[in-house]
């Protein structure tokens, strides 16, 4: 065996184990010492994978996967207004990124989507003490981690947080959390940041109150429309 070859080899080689490296993330903030349980919504995940069953996983494959909270959950429409696009709804409950990230291996990873949209903005308002905005990023960076090792070829896209109307009074925590997984997603490939809070307001600058159902923090189908056509560009093109 010539040193040529063997020079050959050992550049291949390292070619190789780069591109196969696995992504970490170094936490920026002190641990989020979850004060939940992570499987607490465990029921609404089972429920998912009865009717994926039901369906056949081999048929779901491919597609984009609608992932996080609530008001991904409660998006009635979410089909009609993505077609043709073949979409999955995997919201659940007040998810939040660390549940996300717990239930990602079967909410995300055996669907083997073209196209994930995450979407979570409870982090800071489960338990107590409330999680900073440095914590509620190193908790989305966790999942984004997981998903580029498990999923390098999916395009991810991040939808900022509504600026609810409950929450008000966090809204600078919100924006701040929010710019820092911006900052991230501009970093790094296969992933997209839409910025859903303008679409959120009026001409004169005040947050649209009619999006809102009656607990001023989930929406109407007004505000579903909102978000879709800022959203569907982006999936659409």
């Amino acid at each position: 065996m010539t040193k040529k070859y063997l020079l050959l080899l050992t550049v291949f080689l390292f070619a190789v184990f780069a591109c196969q490296r696995t992504l970490t993330h170094t936490p920026i903030a002190p641990p989020d010492e979850v004060d939940y349980k992570v499987d607490r919504l465990e029921s609404e995940i089972v429920n998912y994978e009865k009717k994926d069953a039901e369906i056949g996983l081999d048929k779901l494959q491919g597609q984009t996967i609608f992932y996080g909270s609530s008001s991904i959950r409660l998006w009635k429409t979410l089909k009609e207004d993505f077609a043709p696009l073949s979409v999955i709804n995997h919201g659940f409950g007040a998810a939040t990124f660390p549940e996300m990230t717990y239930y990602a291996e079967r909410m995300l990873v055996p669907y083997k989507p073209k196209t994930i949209v995450l979407y979570c903005e409870n982090d800071l308002f489960m338990g107590k003490p409330q999680r900073t905005s440095e914590q509620v990023f190193d908790n989305f960076a966790e999942l984004a981690t997981l998903i580029q090792n498990r999923l390098p070829k999916t395009k991810i896209y991040y939808i900022s947080m509504k600026p609810s109307i409950s929450r008000k009074t966090d809204w600078p925590k919100v924006a701040k959390a929010d710019a820092m997984i911006e900052d991230y997603i501009k970093k790094h490939k296969n992933f997209t940041y839409i910025d859903i809070r303008p679409s959120m307001y009026r001409p004169n600058g005040s947050i649209n109150g009619d999006f809102f159902v009656g607990d001023s923090l989930h929406m109407k189908p007004a505000g579903y429309e909102a978000w879709k056509k800022i959203i569907r560009p982006y999936l659409i093109k």
